[in-house]
């Protein structure tokens, strides 16, 4: 992507956080997506600019909420301003970068980013923060600065507009369009986000006896138990998203492991798009608390969710909307009415007609930056 003088590459900096895959694999998605329509967005992760003992602390945190829901459910709700824990050399050699890339958007896609944010905008008139919120509610990663001016000097735009009949936007995930129903074998997809929590374990033997096929990503090497019907999935516990976005700086997908029926696991780890999204096209249905990303995922692929308990009242309240919608349904509900396919494809055939008419994130970015 050459810069022309008719057609001046535009410069977007995509601020998000790799321990919170659920806008850690957005952003990567909308960096390389603005790339087609002539804008150059860049990836920089939170945990890059916080101390080496960090990274310890959140593996930590991570394997007790695999344990323990409830403590993740009950850490969100102590969710304090991380700021003073940021490197400020490195935040001032990320503002030089910035300058010298003439960056003239700001994307937040993790609240812990706002101060800088805003500190760093307000000094560049040319420059503008946009909250970019994956949830349909303000995440807790946002709330230590809803009463800050710094909240009201961003533009903030949703994902989910709970105003809406449809949702407010989509993204574009790779150049496949979506599997047709009919298409598509009788599988679901179970997983807990990013740190693979939550209660989607204990739903694969009602999605097996529903006579289902099971694709589940699995907390830990621990758990990967060969099954009939079920293909087992882990996403590499030693992969750090804020180590290296690479020299583009479009940052790495997740590396994702197969477990062989010989009992080998062997990992993949595409560049286009994540491996885990080409799973959620093939399948009927994912399984999995209602994260942003998953719901991304879903109108990307056309593919509806089924609810399992939420870890928080975002989370609650992008099920609500999705189920409004006709985009998915409680997993209980689901399976309490006869697990039906049916039901499936009504969702995915409401979800492709919205698809059709829900605007693409990053064309209309590409649009209000004069570029694409």
């Amino acid at each position: 992507m050459a810069d022309t003088a008719d057609a001046p590459v535009r410069e977007v900096a995509i601020l998000c956080s790799g321990v919170a895959l659920g806008v850690y694999i957005p952003g990567l998605e909308i960096a390389r997506r603005l790339r087609s329509h002539g804008v150059r967005g860049r990836v920089f992760v939170l945990e890059a600019f916080q101390p080496a003992e960090v990274e310890d602390a959140l593996i930590r945190a991570r394997e007790r909420h695999q344990r323990d829901f409830r403590a993740l459910r009950m850490s969100q709700q102590l969710v304090r301003d991380i700021s003073p824990t940021l490197d400020a050399q490195a935040l001032a050699a990320l503002a030089a970068q910035l300058d010298a890339a003439g960056v003239s958007r700001l994307l937040v896609l993790s609240g812990f980013w706002l101060p800088w944010a805003a500190a760093y905008a307000r000094e560049r008139a040319h420059c503008t923060v946009e909250a970019l919120h994956i949830d349909s509610v303000p995440s807790p990663s946002w709330l230590p600065y809803a009463q800050r001016p710094e909240f009201a000097e961003a533009a903030h735009r949703y994902f989910i507009d709970r105003a809406a009949a449809r949702a407010a936007y989509r993204l574009e995930i790779g150049e496949s369009a979506p599997i047709a129903h009919a298409q598509r074998p009788p599988e679901l997809l179970l997983h807990g986000g990013g740190w693979s929590v939550g209660t989607f374990a204990a739903a694969l033997d009602d999605a097996l006896g529903a006579g289902y096929r099971a694709s589940i990503v699995r907390g830990a090497v621990a758990d990967l138990q060969p099954r009939e019907g079920v293909r087992n999935l882990l996403l590499d516990p030693q992969w750090r998203a804020w180590r290296d976005t690479g020299p583009q700086q479009l940052g790495e997908f997740p590396r994702l492991g197969f477990l062989d029926a010989d009992g080998a696991l062997r990992y993949r780890q595409s560049e286009a798009v994540p491996d885990l999204f080409e799973i959620t096209r093939a399948s009927l249905a994912v399984v999995s608390k209602p994260g942003g990303s998953t719901l991304i995922d879903s109108m990307a692929a056309a593919t509806p969710v089924l609810f399992l308990a939420p870890s928080g009242k975002h989370e609650q309240a992008n099920a609500e909307a999705w189920i409004e919608r006709g985009y998915g349904a409680w997993f209980e509900q689901w399976r309490e009415q006869g697990a039906q396919r049916e039901a499936l494809e009504r969702m995915h055939a409401q979800l492709l007609r919205d698809r059709a008419t829900v605007p693409e994130y990053c064309r209309q970015l590409a649009l209000e930056l004069g570029a694409g």
